[in-house]
């Protein structure tokens, strides 16, 4: 069992104009999201864009988030891939590198069946060592984790928890009803934590720590001690900052309102692209409206 529980930031890898990892943007992204309250950190996950880096990448960015932490928080490390090898290989360099545990999507890209999807997290839970967060991720892969999976998911050692994106409270229910009394179950979405809490989550895997900061972790902490009318509020507020995802890629959304308030989101790589002008003025009336920039014109 682990005590992983709060906002597990899953961070953005800024890169260079170049394309190189930028390590001490990186370095300052895990400072600002663990100061502003996250209880864990996730190093290359999707929000990381895993699949624009190379396995030695992966572990480079590995090394330096745990190197950076300096045991504050666990780093979990993204190992999601489409090939077992590849994934016990990122696993095991994860934990001989001090990384807590793993967040691991299903085999990426292709479709597998409930026996093999078995087998895959069962080699990787004996031979990659590490705790695994399980994630599902309806829109990212072609297998659905249904709470009856998970519930034989769990039975392996190394199973811990799990990050459910599937948007549909009735499966976060149905997963803290038949699975949240041996697996810690994670919101993968920052707008159902209100919810998420309140049916049994126990947090939630967030975006959005390194982008707005503290008022992100807020959500969770002032839901979780019961103070329900200011979670009410922090909701509607991050409900708003969550239209960020409407302006376009939310890979690119993410970097650029980091840079646009102050952090280091950096650049990506190709196929994606900066926003344009008009993008960047709509992400900038969503942070007015939170009362993040001042209004153009206003001093």
């Amino acid at each position: 069992m682990v005590d992983w529980h709060g906002s597990f930031a899953v961070i953005v890898t800024p890169f260079k104009e170049n394309g190189d990892i930028d390590e001490n943007a990186y370095r300052q992204v895990v400072d600002y999201v663990i100061e502003s309250g996250c209880r864990g950190v996730i190093s290359a996950g999707s929000t990381g864009e895993f699949f624009l880096m190379t396995n030695e990448e992966r572990k480079e960015v590995f090394s330096i988030a745990v190197d950076q932490a300096a045991g504050r928080v666990p780093i979990l490390a993204g190992t999601s891939a489409i090939r077992t090898e590849d994934v016990v290989d990122l696993t095991r360099h994860a934990g001989d590198i001090g990384c807590a545990g793993t967040m691991l999507l299903p085999p990426i890209y292709i479709g597998v069946d409930d026996r093999e999807v078995v087998e895959f997290y069962t080699r990787v839970a004996e031979e990659g060592g590490l705790p695994i967060m399980l994630y599902n991720s309806p829109l990212a892969v072609r297998k659905f984790l249904t709470p009856q999976i998970v519930e034989q998911l769990m039975g392996l050692d190394n199973v811990v928890a799990i990050k459910d994106s599937s948007l549909d409270i009735r499966q976060i229910a149905a997963l803290v009803r038949f699975c949240g009394e041996d697996i810690k179950v994670f919101v993968g979405h920052e707008d159902l934590i209100l919810p998420g809490l309140a049916v049994g989550a126990v947090g939630a895997v967030a975006m959005l720590p390194q982008v707005v900061g503290r008022l992100a972790v807020d959500l969770y902490e002032t839901a979780a001690r019961g103070d329900m009318e200011q979670a009410r509020e922090v909701h509607a507020k991050m409900l708003r900052v969550y239209d960020v995802f409407n302006v376009g890629s939310g890979y690119i959304a993410m970097k650029e309102s980091m840079n646009m308030l102050g952090q280091p989101g950096g650049h990506s790589r190709p196929p994606m692209l900066p926003f344009t002008d008009d993008q960047r003025a709509e992400l900038r009336s969503i942070f007015e409206d939170v009362g993040l920039l001042e209004p153009v014109g206003v001093s």
